[in-house]
């Protein structure tokens, strides 16, 4: 399977806000489609972890996907 998106590949239009070797957060600052839903996305959160815990705020709507090394969640306000 692909890579669900390559933050690389639109780091012009994002911004990299966290990065913990394991887990990176992007906040989307250019209207970026999320892939699982094609709406734009708020934060784009890309883990290699096998588990990882969030907690999104109140009317935040998560959407998730993975591929063969990464979960991805996304969210929008």
């Amino acid at each position: 399977m692909s890579t669900v998106i390559d933050f690389e590949a639109v780091r012009h239009r994002v911004k990299l806000v966290r990065d913990s070797g394991e887990t990176k957060l992007y906040e989307n600052r250019d209207g970026v489609a999320c892939p699982v839903c094609d709406e734009p996305f708020d934060e784009g959160l890309v883990t290699e972890c096998s588990s990882r815990q969030v907690t999104p705020g109140g009317g935040v709507r998560l959407c998730l996907a993975r591929d063969d090394d990464q979960l991805f969640i996304f969210t929008h306000a």
